[in-house]
């Protein structure tokens, strides 16, 4: 497997996370109050999000400068 394999078979790994995790943040209903624990869930489903979007940002502009 070539560096570009890995990179695009990285890329299509953090896709996945990132749909998975938008589909369960939806899952919320903003309209009713949220138990503390579904609040306790959605901030680490937002903080996951961050995680992997800063990941992806980083390793995105390291293959950038090669």
């Amino acid at each position: 497997m070539t560096d570009k394999d890995k990179v695009i078979e990285y890329e299509l790994q953090i896709e996945s996370m990132l749909k998975a995790l938008i589909e369960r943040l939806s899952e919320f209903d903003t309209t009713s109050q949220l138990t503390d624990f579904e609040q306790g869930r959605q901030l680490a489903y937002q903080e996951m999000f961050e995680i992997i979007q800063t990941r992806y940002q980083m390793i995105f502009d390291i293959l950038s400068q090669e």
